[in-house]
């Protein structure tokens, strides 16, 4: 069993923040550049200072992508986004998922806000 504070770690702050910025990184880099290997992906990514606990990092947090269907490997380890087919006017298109997530929260910030307003002043 590996360790989680030596990947992430030792709070449960600073791991959820080291998730982001991995998910956060492999998403403007598949942005960029559509589809990555998985070792190039470690080229990028990777410190020298540390490439075992680099690669364990890596490959956990794939993992976890992957069982998000954040991304999709194949036989050949090429990471790709995962897109979900929707209707748009112009017929289906192609939308990747990450899109869709920063949308549904950026939704829910801003009914937050609405509702705080409406605590403060109901009358509109």
């Amino acid at each position: 069993m590996i360790d989680m504070a030596i990947i992430w770690g030792d709070t449960e702050e600073t791991q959820n923040a080291a998730k982001r910025s991995f998910e956060d990184s492999v998403e403007q880099i598949l942005k960029e550049k559509g589809v990555i290997n998985l070792n190039d992906l470690m080229k990028l990514i990777s410190h020298d200072n540390n490439l075992l606990t680099d690669f364990q990092r890596i490959l956990k947090g794939i993992d976890t992508l992957i069982e998000e269907c954040k991304v999709i490997i194949d036989q050949e380890k090429n990471i790709r986004m995962t897109t979900l087919s929707v209707l748009g006017t112009d017929g289906l298109d192609e939308l990747p998922i990450w899109d869709i997530i920063h949308k549904e929260k950026d939704i829910e910030i801003k009914k937050e806000i609405i509702r705080r307003y409406n605590a403060i002043n109901p009358l509109l």
